[in-house]
């Protein structure tokens, strides 16, 4: 028998695994749910690991006429800060003037970069370089 991760499901059936009669087939699926925070996906355009970035990209944005609101959000214990669009139609405006347009911010997400360091690409906008 191969040495591979086991989990133990039945914590998520309170406790109790159901009888199965030998020779029934089984399907099991698996969901993988991405996290996608730069395309869009539940109007989420933007994340960051910095309050300063968010609130400056917000306002940069309201300045282009694209309500925005940041949000606050914990993965795997890091706290990020999201941007989020609230109007459909105004994400995909959004998306190109952060990050996939040359005439918007041309922005870098801050996982481009080693850990703790600065967004370089965000200082370099801020600055104006």
């Amino acid at each position: 028998m191969e040495n591979r991760p086991q989990r133990d499901v039945s914590q998520h059936m309170g406790g109790v695994l159901p009888t199965i009669p030998y020779g029934t087939r089984l399907e099991v699926t698996l969901t993988y749910e991405e996290v996608d925070y730069l395309h869009g996906s539940n109007g989420v355009v933007w994340a960051t690991y910095h309050l300063r970035q968010a609130e400056i990209i917000k306002a940069a944005l309201l300045a282009q006429s694209i309500a925005c609101e940041v949000r606050e959000q914990t993965l795997s214990g890091t706290r990020l800060y999201l941007l989020c669009i609230p109007e459909a139609r105004e994400v995909a405006a959004a998306v190109d003037f952060i990050w996939r347009e040359p005439s918007g911010l041309r922005l870098r997400p801050d996982w481009w970069y080693p850990a703790g360091a600065e967004n370089a690409s965000f200082e370099k906008w801020i600055n104006g370089m």
